[in-house]
């Protein structure tokens, strides 16, 4: 099988392995050249990279070069004769992003008008718009669908709004409109700027829900108060004081003769608030709630199931569950609590009707189901079987060469680009030979990424790959670390990719913060790493795996306590911890952050996955997996 894949490697890559060290040096010096404006010079370079997979890439850093120093008429017929020649190339989609606000500063109306996407942001929809309009055509809808937002709008959207304000179309009522929207939407510095633009009577108006919504104690005697601000106001007062808000509720709803959908709006507020808090008030604000208006909403009815099995409330964990629509009820985590609730009752047979088949499905749940019976748990492998036709279209697609040869030169970020404009539109056969290249590329979290998407979930080499095996032994085994369970977090993390950043900073393969890793530095006596170093995957690893090592250490080695702190923090989990000790699936199935409780249950699912893939013994998650104590001893670790 080995060999199979390799030669299958060879070939898959042949593309690739055509193009030269001259090719990419000589490819390297004329994008620069584009770059810099003296492609002129590269006459030569330029005829023998005629049929290099990225040779149109020269084309559009000149184009944009060109742009940049001042376009005109004829520029602009050849960006859009490029664009239209290239509609999946990414360099093109950024030419056609640049030079949109160009065209709508030289009042090119048309051009841009027709180089709009549907899709395209806020910005380009104001340009557009805007064109219309000098067009001489009358787009009033779409031009107060932009205004009627309760957010600032980026400044392309001021000569539309100029024009709404000249047809006459922006009277107090609509500027009204709009700031109720806004301090619904929390935007409060858009509320007082449309509130300066009101008459003094609806100035006041927005200077009451103002000061109710930014001081949510003030419900207590407001009066005359728009529903929907009420609504608003009573969420951040909950948040702050949840026992006062339940209390003022009722008081509210009367006074202020809140219609049905706003009652629930708080109600559903409120229960959602005592759930993950777990507070036992929970259950009774849910059974104030009218069903039909919580039947499609996944959310609340979770947490309302969630609230029973905190309560250990079995019979009513049934109850909610046999009420959910089947869309839901048939997901896992239900099927599981179901059968958990009926084993509970006492109802061991029809416990076991539904543990059986979920016993069978390599998932959190089901290898939970499998604890239950005492069974072994079902990996379910099967590699994925080759479709040569889905392969040849993989293969004929010019995205494919140009994205391997952009990973030859070490342009990972664009060659992710090209991987999205090569699977976006393929389908299930042809995604799944897709992934596989991936896979032989070593491109991991693409191979990941895209397998999902064929909606192919048994092949476990390409779903479980185990690079930096070595480190992760090595760095495993100096802080006393399962290499199964290094291996989970990375997988959980960062999909294997050495260099990701998150929105928040974190970096690299076990997504360290910058500060976090200066700290477990620190502690280890070993030099300062700068941020860019975290990309290294060894160093990245050595970090990580101390401070999962002292997650460890700080919840007495439970390891739903440490993956939960490594995901959220560690002083989040101890407001977390429960009264008395506690089953931890029970604990896990309510950890208040949605992202958290994925997290861990994921975490706990491939840790079991790669102690196969790497010849360990699988341990049960109900051996793995300790009772949530009340408290814990901090032994003085990173929190």
């Amino acid at each position: 099988m080995r060999l199979f894949l390799i030669a299958g490697l060879c070939l898959l890559t042949a593309t690739a392995q055509a193009a030269t060290p001259a090719q990419r040096s000589l490819f390297r010096d004329a994008l620069a050249a584009a770059q810099q404006g003296t492609l002129g010079n590269e006459q030569a370079a330029l005829r023998q990279l005629q049929t290099y997979p990225l040779y149109n890439y020269i084309s559009a850093a000149d184009l944009r070069r060109q742009l940049d120093r001042g376009a005109n008429s004829a520029l602009d017929d050849e960006i859009e004769g490029f664009i239209r020649a290239h509609p999946d190339l990414p360099p093109a989609e950024s030419l056609r992003r640049n030079w949109l606000p160009s065209l709508a500063r030289r009042g090119r109306w048309q051009t841009l008008l027709d180089n709009t996407d549907d899709d395209d942001s806020t910005t380009n929809s104001c340009r557009a718009v805007n064109a219309r309009i000098k067009l001489g055509m009358n787009p009033r809808q779409a031009a107060l669908d932009l205004w009627r937002v309760g957010r600032s709008q980026p400044d392309a959207c001021d000569p539309v709004f100029a024009w709404l304000d000249q047809q006459g179309l922006m009277g107090p009522d609509e500027i009204l409109r709009r700031a109720r929207l806004a301090v619904v939407n929390g935007q409060y510095g858009l509320t007082r700027y449309l509130g300066r633009q009101l008459p003094d009577n609806l100035k006041a108006l927005t200077e009451q829900w103002l000061a109710v919504s930014e001081t949510p104690t003030n419900l207590s005697y407001s009066r005359n108060l728009d529903g929907d601000v009420a609504v608003h106001a009573f969420k951040r007062l909950a948040l702050r004081d949840l026992d006062a808000a339940a209390d003022l509720l009722p008081v509210l709803a009367q006074r202020l003769n809140l219609d049905a959908t706003q009652q629930f709006e708080m109600k559903r507020y409120v229960a959602l608030l005592y759930a993950q808090n777990h507070e036992s008030q929970a259950l009774a604000w849910f059974a104030r709630i009218d069903p039909a208006r919580m039947a499609d909403d996944e959310h609340a009815l979770g947490w309302e199931i969630r609230a029973a099995i905190y309560q250990q409330r079995w019979p009513l964990v049934i109850e909610a569950i046999r009420k959910l629509p089947p869309s839901l009820a048939n997901d896992e985590e239900w099927r599981y609590w179901h059968a958990r609730a009926l084993a509970e009752t006492g109802n061991d047979s029809q416990a076991n009707a539904i543990f059986e088949p979920l016993s069978r499905e390599r998932s959190y749940h089901g290898y939970l189901a499998a604890d239950a019976l005492g069974r072994d748990y079902s990996l379910n492998e099967r590699p994925l079987p080759r479709d040569a036709a889905a392969a040849a279209r993989v293969q004929a697609n010019p995205a494919l060469a140009r994205a391997d040869e952009l990973r030859a030169l070490g342009m990972d970020h664009a060659a992710g680009l090209e991987w999205n404009a090569l699977t976006r539109d393929m389908d299930k056969p042809a995604l799944a030979e897709a992934a596989r290249i991936a896979y032989q590329w070593q491109w991991y979290s693409r191979a990941i990424i895209t397998l999902a998407k064929a909606d192919y979930w048994d092949d476990l080499d390409i779903r479980y790959p185990t690079p930096y095996s070595d480190a992760v032994r090595r760095f495993g085994d100096d802080n006393g670390l399962d290499p199964a369970y290094v291996l989970a977090i990375i997988r959980t993390e960062s999909l294997f990719q050495p260099q990701v950043r998150s929105s928040a900073g974190a970096v690299g393969l076990m997504q360290l913060m910058p500060g976090t890793a200066r700290l477990v530095a620190r502690q280890m006596g070993t030099a300062t790493p700068p941020s860019s170093a975290l990309g290294v995957p060894e160093i990245n690893i050595q970090l990580g795996t101390r401070y999962l090592a002292d997650m460890l250490a700080r919840w007495n080695d439970n390891i739903a306590l440490a993956t939960a702190s490594y995901n959220a923090g560690p002083n989040r989990i101890a407001r977390w911890l429960p009264a008395k000790p506690m089953d931890p699936t029970i604990w896990i199935a309510n950890i208040p952050y949605t992202e958290t409780r994925g997290y861990v249950q994921r975490a706990m699912s491939h840790m079991t996955v790669f102690q196969q893939r790497l010849d360990e013994d699988i341990v049960p998650l109900d051996t793995r997996i300790d009772t949530i104590q009340s408290g814990y001893a901090d032994p003085g670790s990173l929190n």
